[in-house]
């Protein structure tokens, strides 16, 4: 099931979860999830630097994301800062103003 953090949620500080994350709120610090995928949903704000297994990203976010696996931006992102992962992909009508950084997964 996870953790959904919802809409009129609002967390400062550090956020760390061994199991899967779902933010429609508004968080304000880092995000560790490093085994599991984090959704930021249209509706969240994140002023944060986000680290996951996998990360989708529908809101905005201004902070740095570094996932294991693979980042996704969906049309609704709004994303400043630097992404990294061996995979990501970017959906048309997103925004994103940072830089891309891609590696190779561990064998």
């Amino acid at each position: 099931m996870g953790t959904y953090i919802g809409e009129t949620i609002r967390v400062k500080g550090q956020l760390r979860a061994e199991e899967d994350i779902q933010i429609a709120g508004r968080i304000e610090g880092d995000i560790q999830s490093q085994e599991h995928m984090v959704t930021v949903q249209a509706t969240a704000q994140l002023r944060a630097q986000v680290a996951a297994k996998s990360v989708i990203v529908g809101g905005s976010i201004d902070g740095d994301i570094v996932a294991g696996d693979a980042i996704t931006l969906q049309n609704t992102a709004m994303v400043a800062g630097k992404i990294s992962a061996p995979k990501i992909a970017i959906t048309d009508g997103a925004s994103f103003n940072g830089r891309i950084e891609t590696f190779a997964t561990k064998s």
